[in-house]
């Protein structure tokens, strides 16, 4: 760890103010004492630099000039920064002391956390860096380690501005704008949470701290970060290219609209995440919890209030009356059964073609492949199979887009459903998550890949505004191929389907 100061100890005074009480945490650039405020009698938190930064003077300036423009920062989620100064061979900035623990701490102890503690946090976090970001203020190294809980899960985000002046000294030290992961004391953002423009060397801004919002997000929701790596540039060069596993597929329980926000916030390029902070807070309080939220608890009543145990009559009440229910019940049915089956109705439904009575079958779709042809011609093809393999907690979902407009590039991308022949369909049903997304629905008796919706003749069903899950009446149209054409990614800019059904 490297040195602070050898006249750093407790009972230490700074600026003939503040008195170091004792060492509560030791960080990548700073060990943070407690102190005590002799001029306004109250407990702060100082952060002393290391000695190699304390004596270099042009760190120092723009360690300075960060601080100043943190200091400004008044809002109920930042740590409040009160001082800065130097005293000799020692360079310290002043804080608020906050009474808590590090996010960090409580990811170690107890890991994954509930989604409606994640949102909880993560808004208040997404609410911090956004009222930065409008007083021109970039964190660049949000981490769990910056995020500090105090009583009744308060956030408090710690450090803002500081990362600019290490990233700046950095690069004065290389001669480069590229990010040095080897130089001792100059990582600007711990590996695991840097964005991909951070990696790169390239101008940030509050994009980049969204990004590392997401990968925090993920972490809390799923017990552990979306990359790893043996060394930090291994770790940070998956940040480039390496695409994470879907939250639900690490952990059960995740709502889909929250994964759908996480993995936007997380997006390579900063064009595709939230434009703002402020528009991932009200991403994040637009989730949908209630499903995961509402599950019922049942309670058994065989020992009433009091401890006082049932009697026996009341307990052969308790089945009896409901078994003579059933067996009235079923000899009525069968009464009821008896007359219809000898009856001309009866006769004529029961004798009817079996092909006429299985109208809600589903039908065999052979193939899915993605509909795009006004852009690249792939929509996470990979994921495509998951439509139709039967189980509505596989994913398969579109790019995310920069807005609901598809960033202006297109109209609509889709989804191409190819049958084993001409076919009568009925209904197609949609199973989604996505909140406020449009779609729709064209017939024809081949796959027009290539051809625009226009050439596929007048749908045959739309919707607009869709909630979650989508019924599409096809009124029996007839056709091999079925093509499903988003017009709106919805909420979140990206439609997650877990499955689609054709019906007969």
């Amino acid at each position: 760890m490297p040195e602070v100061s050898r006249q750093v100890n407790a009972e230490h005074v700074l600026g003939g103010r503040y008195r170091l009480v004792r060492s509560i945490a030791r960080g990548g650039m700073a060990q943070v004492w407690e102190a005590h405020d002799e001029i306004l009698g109250r407990r702060v938190a100082v952060k002393v630099l290391y000695q190699h930064l304390a004596t270099d003077e042009s760190f120092l300036a723009r360690f300075r000039r960060e601080a100043i423009a943190a200091a400004r920062l008044a809002h109920p989620n930042v740590v409040a920064t009160y001082d800065t100064g130097v005293d000799g061979d020692v360079a310290w900035i002043v804080m608020e002391l906050v009474d808590g623990r590090t996010l960090r701490e409580e990811l170690l102890e107890r890991g994954a956390m509930h989604p409606s503690r994640v949102v909880h946090l993560g808004t208040q976090v997404a609410d911090a860096l956004d009222y930065a970001h409008r007083s021109g203020v970039v964190h660049r190294d949000v981490k769990p380690g910056n995020i500090l809980l105090t009583e009744g899960d308060r956030v408090k985000v710690a450090d803002f501005g500081i990362a600019k002046a290490a990233s700046e000294a950095a690069e004065g030290a290389s001669g480069s704008s590229s990010l040095d992961l080897t130089q001792s004391g100059a990582i600007v953002g711990t590996a695991k949470y840097l964005s991909p423009e951070q990696v790169n060397g390239e101008p940030v801004d509050g994009r980049s701290d969204v990004y590392a919002l997401g990968v925090v997000l993920y972490e809390m929701l799923c017990g552990r970060p979306p990359f790893s790596g043996e060394t930090e540039v291994a770790l940070a060069l998956q940040h480039l290219s390496a695409a994470p596993m879907a939250p639900r597929q690490v952990r059960a329980g995740i709502p889909r609209s929250l994964e759908a926000v996480v993995l936007r916030a997380m997006a390579k390029s900063p064009a595709q995440r939230f434009p703002t902070a402020g528009q991932l807070h009200t991403a994040l309080l637009s989730v949908d919890l209630g499903p995961d939220d509402a599950k019922p608890v049942v309670v058994r009543q065989d020992t009433p209030p009091g401890g006082t145990p049932p009697t026996f009559a009341q307990t052969e009440r308790s089945w009896m009356v409901p078994t003579v229910l059933i067996v009235v019940l079923a000899v009525t049915l069968g009464v009821v059964g008896a007359l219809f089956a000898r009856s001309d109705t009866g006769q004529r439904l029961l004798n009817e073609p079996e092909s006429e009575a299985a109208g809600d079958d589903p039908l065999p779709v052979t193939r899915a492949t993605a509909f795009d042809p006004q852009g690249d011609g792939r929509e996470h093809d990979d994921e495509l199979p998951r439509l139709t393999d039967g189980d509505p907690a596989t994913i398969w979902d579109t790019e995310r887009y920069i807005d609901r407009q598809f960033g202006g590039l297109k109209t609509g991308v889709g989804v191409l459903l190819e049958l084993d022949g001409r076919r009568k369909l009925g209904r197609l049903e949609i199973e989604s998550s996505t909140r406020g997304w449009s779609a729709q629905v064209f017939v024809a008796d081949r796959p027009l890949a290539g051809a625009p919706p226009a050439d596929w003749g007048e749908a045959a069903a739309s919707k607009t505004g869709i909630d979650g899950p989508a019924t599409f009446d096809l009124q029996g149209r007839e056709g091999a191929a079925v093509l499903i054409w988003i017009t709106d990614p919805g909420e979140t800019s990206t439609v997650a389907v877990g499955e689609v059904r054709l019906d007969a």
